[in-house]
């Protein structure tokens, strides 16, 4: 949560990365609320992998497309602004059991 600003990130081990946003009663928000949306891969060994998101065709989520993740040890770094002030939280990748 960013203030009244809710939102979802869901991080794919294939690599497909999403973003959603919602407000203060999780109503669905367009994507296009915020903009400048990153995604930073952090793995245990390697530099971070940067990638830039864009809205999908339905106009609801962000998406960021990366390489495949298998490291447990991965975090990312979901950056993004809203109402011109950035925001940023790291987040850690949750590898489940199969």
């Amino acid at each position: 949560m960013y203030g009244d600003l809710h939102y979802e990130v869901v991080l794919d081990p294939k690599g497909r990365h999403r973003l959603y946003f919602s407000d203060a009663v999780r109503a669905e928000l367009p994507a296009a609320v915020a903009s400048e949306v990153t995604t930073t891969v952090n793995r245990t060994q390697g530099p971070p992998e940067i990638l830039t998101a864009q809205i999908d065709e339905s106009g609801t989520s962000w998406v960021a497309l990366g390489n495949p993740v298998d490291d447990v040890g991965a975090t990312a770094r979901i950056a993004f602004t809203f109402q011109r002030k950035p925001y940023f939280i790291d987040v850690p990748f949750g590898f489940g059991s199969p």
